[in-house]
């Protein structure tokens, strides 16, 4: 086991009793880092790599939206046959509109297959669209997706303090209508 999966083991064990069964399911068998299926057709993980490619492949992911600033992943995942798209986020400077291109870009990639959502560590930019995702598209209240994000085990980073900041600012009603009315996003492969 790689000192990460240790660290999300660990933290997964903070909770206080069983995981709740309607957090993300992590998929433990699988070798790729902090892989975790939040609905049949949407993933969260840390940054694949090329040896996670068929693990992806055979889980049906059909795009890969990378949260990433600095990196892409076309090298990763060149001639696999999987879409990519990149939403940018830098995590010290999260805001609505980032959150919403992630979200676009989502809903739009759902509509060809599953979907996997990623960061470096999938733990804090993937952890707040995650959040988003909950809270926009699926209903969740506020408290149960901080909560999700912030002790679901999947890493996150007590340093970035802007990240629960912003899900207490967020408006999910707005971000739904946002999202609803919403053009497109090019998918680039």
């Amino acid at each position: 086991m790689t000192k990460n999966r240790k660290k999300h083991k660990a933290a997964a064990e903070d909770i206080a009793g069983p995981r709740p069964g309607h957090w993300a399911d992590p998929l433990g068998a699988s070798k790729v880092e902090n892989l975790h299926r939040i609905t049949p057709t949407l993933y969260r993980s840390a940054q694949p790599r090329i040896a996670d490619v068929a693990a992806l492949k055979a889980l049906g992911i059909r795009t890969i939206v990378s949260l990433r600033s600095f990196n892409d992943d076309r090298k990763v995942f060149a001639g696999s046959g999987i879409r990519l798209v990149r939403v940018p986020i830098n995590t010290w400077s999260i805001d609505d509109a980032k959150v919403l291109r992630a979200l676009v870009a989502i809903r739009e990639a759902e509509k060809q297959g599953p979907v996997l959502i990623h960061c470096m560590h999938g733990a804090d930019r993937t952890g707040v669209v995650a959040a988003a995702y909950r809270m926009a598209v699926q209903g969740w209240d506020k408290e149960s997706a901080r909560l999700e994000m912030l002790r679901g085990g999947y890493g996150y980073h007590t340093l970035w303090r802007n990240i629960p900041r912003y899900i207490e600012r967020f408006d999910p009603q707005k971000m739904g209508h946002a999202l609803a009315h919403a053009p497109a996003i090019p998918v680039v492969s």
